[in-house]
């Protein structure tokens, strides 16, 4: 936008945008906002488990609030970045706690799905984002970048109003004692009513919280790295990281600047087409989750995604930046890679991130995955401009062979490693995961007389 560049950035009349950003200043607005989370994940891996999901959605809210009141009252760059920190805080929250309480009050046969409407939330809000950018960025002056930033104050706003009306997760009122909570819970949330059905979820939930239990009395964080926790840590930390080698961390941060850069004309334009084509994607993954394993869905998604990169940059080492056809071939290559993010990759990963830990480690391993995920994301939004910046290695669309490899990477690795867990309740995960280890391992003692201890409790 020529208002914020010209706050913040420098005239470059050989740049399309007739203005630009230095290096460092565009490195740091970007993965600002990825370090921010990081910091947000450790607190969440440290104190999670004290700290229910709308207690953490909350949180969220109010470091949201204070980012966007920085971002707007200053024209000092020092507060642009603490605005963006905080910004990215806020998004630690808001992904940590959404994605576990979504995965904690579905029901077996959507968990998979609800949980990967995280990735449709995503791209709805950017949506409406790039809507709004796209008619203020014409606005002279602060007014282009201000307008978009006051309306972020709507989501927070809703959202802490919004989960005033809904309770806590049925496990979250389990690990705190309250059986009549937790049925209250699975009354509301799921539309159960008969007694014995309510009693027979309660029992099933705290037996699993407590055969878990009883097998550590605190949690550490070399917990998540012992017996068969070490597995499940390792697989969501390695779910969690993917989402940034997918290459989708990238095209969200600099899609933009990606397009203008590259030549494309009305940039905001066909960042808004394709994030509406994306959101078709997202919607077919509620209903293709529930029919395809994980692990195919992941790898094939991973394998389709590799090609259209490597296609986008082969396409600009053989063309120049300026050609029309390389432009339309982009346009095209990038709005099918966030339809194929949206529809496999974006909610798989998600899904995975939160069922695989086991209940007394879900927030602690959710929160450690979601920070090293962060970690990898602040790596790759600080080092993108260095490539894609005209005023560096300058090579714009070429840079997607990298995500091109790291796709074929992370396909292969879905193919090999991923464990199919569709259909299947949390506490049979559990069981599964706990059940293959401790076989091998007469040292953590027999899953069926923890079970034993658990009804004899």
């Amino acid at each position: 936008m020529t208002g914020f560049l010209a706050v913040f950035g420098y005239v470059d009349p050989e740049s399309p945008l007739n203005y630009n950003l230095e290096t460092s200043v565009q490195t740091l607005i970007q993965s600002l906002m990825q370090l921010g989370g990081f910091v947000a994940s450790l607190f969440i891996f440290k104190f999670g488990a004290f700290i229910s999901n709308r207690v953490g959605l909350w949180t969220g809210s109010a470091f949201s609030v204070l980012a966007v009141i920085l971002q707007m009252s200053s024209i000092k760059i020092s507060a642009l970045y603490m605005g963006r920190l905080f910004l990215g805080v806020s998004n630690g929250f808001y992904l940590t706690y959404s994605a576990t309480y979504l995965g904690e009050i579905a029901p077996t046969y959507l968990r998979g799905s609800a949980v990967g409407l995280v990735t449709f939330q995503t791209s709805f809000g950017a949506l409406i984002g790039i809507l709004i950018d796209n008619y203020t960025a014409k606005y002279e002056g602060r007014t282009s970048y201000l307008i978009p930033l006051g309306v972020m104050f709507i989501v927070p706003a809703a959202l802490s109003i919004g989960i005033l009306f809904l309770p806590e997760s049925p496990r979250h009122y389990i690990r705190l004692g309250s059986d009549e909570n937790a049925a209250n819970a699975i009354r509301i949330l799921r539309g159960i009513y008969d007694e014995d059905q309510l009693a027979a979820q309660v029992t099933t939930i705290k037996d699993a919280w407590v055969i878990e239990n009883r097998e550590s009395q605190s949690v550490h964080l070399i917990d998540t790295f012992r017996g068969s926790d070490f597995r499940r840590t390792i697989l969501s930390l390695c779910c969690s990281i993917s989402q940034t080698a997918s290459g989708v961390i990238f095209f969200s941060s600099y899609s933009v600047y990606f397009y203008a850069q590259a030549g494309v004309k009305n940039e905001f334009v066909w960042v808004m087409m394709s994030l509406a084509i994306a959101l078709t994607g997202n919607m077919g993954a509620f209903i293709v989750m529930k029919f395809v394993k994980r692990r195919i869905l992941l790898g094939v998604s991973s394998i389709v995604n590799s090609a259209i990169m490597f296609v986008i940059a082969g396409v600009y080492t053989r063309l120049s930046d300026g050609s029309y056809t390389a432009a339309q071939i982009l346009i095209a290559m990038g709005t099918l890679f966030t339809w194929v993010y949206g529809i496999g990759q974006g909610p798989v990963l998600w899904a995975l991130t939160v069922e695989i830990p086991s209940q007394r480690l879900r927030s602690k391993t959710v929160g450690l995955a979601t920070g090293c995920n962060y970690l990898f994301a602040w790596i790759a939004t600080y080092c993108s401009p260095y490539f894609i910046n005209p005023n560096s290695l300058n090579w714009g669309p070429k840079y997607c062979y990298i995500w091109g490899v790291s796709n074929v990477v992370l396909g292969m690795w879905a193919f090999i490693f991923v464990p199919d867990v569709g259909g299947k309740s949390l506490e049979q995960i559990t069981d599964s995961m706990t059940t293959h280890n401790d076989v091998k391992n007469e040292e953590t003692g027999s899953v069926v007389e923890l079970r034993e201890f658990a009804q004899s409790e």
